[in-house]
């Protein structure tokens, strides 16, 4: 069995003009277009994080809040007073 790696393109295609450049042209070879608007098209390669602040990311968890002390044990409850003993029959 052969296990070659897959191909990999080194070619930027221009998003305005779809023209193959090579990966070191700092323009597009067919209508001019800059290496920052070719790139700013392109995004975030797959599997490279985002640009911090991209829409979508969650905010970075917030620093843990200073523990507060152990409250003192509470008074224990006044005991209810029994019910009434009910009423003979009659009276």
């Amino acid at each position: 069995m052969c296990f070659r790696p897959a191909a990999i393109t080194t070619e930027i295609t221009c998003p305005k003009c779809g023209h193959k450049n090579p990966p070191t042209a700092t323009v597009c070879e067919n209508c001019g277009a800059t290496a920052e608007e070719i790139m700013a098209s392109m995004g975030s390669a797959p599997g490279m994080p985002a640009p911090p602040g991209a829409p979508g990311m969650p905010a970075p968890p917030g620093a843990p809040g200073v523990p507060r002390p152990p409250g003192a044990p509470g008074a224990p409850g006044v005991p209810k007073a029994p019910p009434a003993p009910p009423k003979p029959p009659g009276q």
